[in-house]
Parts: C-alpha cells; structure tokens; sequence
C-alpha cells in the first residue's frame, strides 16, 4: 500500500515521521517551528531554518551611532565594546535569534533596561548610565550558540 502526501506549494519540502510497526503518519512538518517550553515559556529548540521564522533584522541606523556589533556567539563567549562619556544619554539596542539566552553586562556604567533576554529576535532597549568616565558594554551567550545584533547611540540632552 502507497501513501501520497501533496505539498501546497510544487517544491515545498515535507518532514514525515511515521510509525515503523503500522506505516501510520505522526507527523507531517512543512517548515521551520518553534518549540516552546511550557513551564517557562521560553524557546527551547527551533526546528528549520530560523532565518524563516523571524524577521530579517537589522537594527534601525540612527544618526549619533557610537557602535554597532552583529556576530555569532558560542556559548559563555563574550564580545566586549567601549565608549567614552562626553556627558551624552545611552541608548543600547540588541536582540539575538536562535534558541538561547543573551546576557549583558557593563563595567563603569549602570543599565536601566533588561540585563538577560530570551533569543526571539524581539529588539531590547535600555538606557546606559555612564559613571565619571569610559565604559564597556558586554554581551554573551549564556546556554547556546546565538547571533546578536547590538548598538549603542547617543541621545540629545534632555
């Protein structure tokens, strides 16, 4: 006995599991899915491409960009960058894909946002407080392989 499976699209690609005793289809997956944990709700695995499940993202380019930084991180790796302080406000923007944790960290500087976000493209904002002098601006993967966009700007004055 055969068993036909029609894509909706001519050259979409199916996934099938199927039970070896009785033949019978479990399941049919048609493109990239998320699997959420449902204790925490957080993402746990990402089956496909990720680059499908969320959007292309670069971070908006403001004028009065100090740095940017977009890379691929390896679990309990660290990129590290530095800025002086002309007296200017902070604002740091970052975000990372794939199933993870990104991790923040700041030497000379207080962060008034989110110091750990979950890897689910979702852009994070906080303003960076600076003390008397430079300071750094750290971000790491805690548990997993992540991409991370990051950029700090310099606001006007209040």
């Amino acid at each position: 006995m055969e068993r036909l499976l029609a894509a909706e699209e001519p050259d979409e690609r199916l996934t099938v599991r199927m039970d070896p005793n009785t033949g019978e289809v479990l399941r049919v997956q048609s493109g990239p899915r998320l699997v959420i944990d449902p204790e925490t709700g957080s993402i746990s695995d990402i089956e496909g491409d990720p680059g499908a499940l969320f959007a292309p993202g670069d971070l908006p380019v403001f004028y009065h960009t100090i740095w940017r930084e977009q890379r691929d991180l390896a679990p309990g790796q660290e990129v590290t960058r530095q800025a002086g302080n002309d007296g200017a406000r902070y604002l740091l923007q970052y975000q990372c894909t794939r199933p993870g944790t990104l991790a923040l960290t700041t030497d000379g500087a207080k962060i008034n946002g989110p110091v750990r976000i979950d890897c689910d493209g979702t852009i994070a904002n906080a303003e960076v407080l600076p003390d008397a002098g430079p300071f750094r601006v750290s971000l790491s993967a805690v548990d997993r392989p992540i991409d991370i966009q990051a950029q700090l700007v310099a606001l006007p004055p209040r």
